[in-house]
């Protein structure tokens, strides 16, 4: 079969280059009343389908442009090329019409292959069960053509319009989003009516072979949520790092913002009173204010008698009428607290939005929740203590980064344990109740233990970022009641 003069005219005018298309086995015959481009789809070299494409009908003519022999194998154009052993491992171009299959070919890219009968229109497909649009029986009928290892890239080479969008989108998901890319189509010559072209064989009419083979290399990889090159990722914001007083501790712990700390040991050693101290210190010195989730204190009468005690450095008792007073614009000042009313849980979802507020009204950044056992925790059906903590944990954790604020949790150990001489031995960041998420997920861990009537060791058993905010270590301290606050003594061993 060959290829008439008229339809010799036809292709020249779309740049598509005759020997190709007659290699291609393109042919010319009659069709209804008039004459036809005839197209071959092959399969293992036979042709098993042909489709007819009349030039000479204008839109809303007599009779259709695009027509086809009945009871045709519905199958990719140049499908043969997948079979092509020389080729496995090349990006394959799939694009939506034979004519833009054929410009890619013709420009060096034998790795391509037409969809058999367009794109679907925006709403003509089952997004939900793609395998079962029968407009993609082409694909599934032959899937292991499309294996990823035999066709690691996938360029689809889609029409610049709502049908084209529709394809790219329903192929992506077939194939993958990880291996697809899309092409965008340069500027268009001035007549045609658009800005830019909408397929390869516009290209192809308007820049030359040259011009497909530069919109192709310049393929772009479909996005994929969670995957970047460092020059995509936005830029961290600095989070600010703070110091403790205690000069010793300075090497095993810093204050960061974002992070999420927990602090444990044998209730009654000094887990509440060293968080305070500490985080007071941190606050004082730097201007910042601090929110208490203190569900064992009462603010009104706890919360302040400690604040006013670790301010002024002696009790309350002790402090004269313009001390409490100093003492008091610094708490109303500095200081935030999260209080469930009588009739309110305290469950992780309330805290969270209550700490929420406390940043954005009160512009905190430090959170303190003592102790953990005190909230009221909700576990899903079916949700395990473990799955819970974790969960809880991740939740703290992401609060603290989007806000830029430190969270430290003060949690109570599963039990207390005695050595034989009937001391309590010191806890781990494992020992605490519910799950060893506590260690794996915080960014630090502090041990506070009571030695003796005399010392306390604050321990620093986890730091995730050593450089930044210390290496683990312990401090021995002496404990001042008067001043409410931890003095150093001495490096422990």
């Amino acid at each position: 079969m060959t290829i008439s003069e008229g339809m010799l005219s036809v292709l020249e005018a779309r740049g598509i280059d005759i020997e190709l298309a007659s290699r291609l086995g393109f042919s010319s015959a009659r069709r209804g009343d008039g004459e036809a481009l005839v197209i071959p789809f092959t399969r293992n070299g036979d042709v098993v389908r042909r489709k007819y494409r009349r030039f000479d009908i204008i839109e809303g003519g007599k009779g259709p442009k695009w027509s086809q022999d009945p009871g045709g194998l519905k199958l990719a154009f140049n499908e043969d090329c997948l079979r092509n052993q020389s080729l496995f491992g090349k990006p394959l171009i799939i694009t939506e019409g034979e004519f833009d299959a054929v410009a890619a070919i013709q420009s060096g890219f034998e790795k391509t292959i037409s969809v058999p009968d367009g794109a679907p229109a925006p709403g003509d497909r089952s997004m939900e069960d793609l395998e079962a649009a029968k407009k993609y029986d082409w694909v599934f009928d032959q899937i292991a053509l499309f294996h990823k290892e035999q066709v690691p890239e996938i360029i689809i080479a889609s029409d610049g319009d709502a049908n084209g969008a529709a394809m790219l989108q329903d192929l992506s998901v077939i194939f993958g989003r990880y291996r697809c890319k899309f092409l965008t189509y340069p500027k268009s010559r001035k007549d045609r009516g658009r800005e830019r072209c909408k397929d390869l064989n516009e290209v192809l009419e308007d820049y030359g072979p040259k011009g497909v083979v530069e919109t192709i290399a310049r393929a772009q990889w479909l996005a994929v949520p969670g995957v970047f090159k460092m020059s995509e990722l936005p830029p961290l914001p600095t989070m600010a790092i703070y110091e403790p007083r205690h000069e010793l501790l300075r090497a095993n712990l810093k204050v960061r913002l974002g992070d999420f700390s927990v602090v444990t040991g044998t209730p009654g050693f000094g887990k509440t009173t060293f968080v305070n101290d500490l985080m007071c210190g941190i606050a004082y010195d730097n201007g910042l204010k601090i929110a208490w989730a203190s569900f064992e204190q009462e603010p009104q009468r706890d919360h302040r008698r400690a604040l006013r005690a670790w301010l002024n450095g002696r009790p309350e008792h002790n402090q004269d009428h313009n001390e409490l007073h100093v003492a008091d614009k610094w708490i109303d000042a500095a200081h935030v607290f999260i209080v469930p009313s009588e009739d309110e849980d305290a469950t992780l979802e309330w805290l969270l939005e209550r700490m929420e507020i406390a940043v954005v009204r009160h512009h905190v950044s430090i959170i303190v929740l003592d102790p953990w056992n005190e909230i009221e925790h909700s576990r899903r059906q079916s949700e395990t203590e473990t799955e819970y903590i974790g969960r809880a944990i991740r939740a703290l954790k992401r609060f603290a980064k989007a806000f830029r604020v430190h969270i430290t949790v003060v949690a109570h150990p599963t039990k207390s344990t005695k050595d034989g001489e009937g001391n309590y031995k010191m806890p781990t960041l494992y020992d605490i109740s519910g799950s060893a998420n506590w260690y794996n997920k915080c960014d630090l861990g502090v041990i506070v233990h009571r030695e003796n009537e005399d010392h306390t060791i604050i321990k620093v058993q986890k730091s995730r970022y050593h450089e930044t905010i210390g290496v683990p270590g312990e401090v021995r301290m002496s404990y001042s009641k008067d001043e409410r606050r931890f003095i150093e003594v001495e490096r422990a061993a």
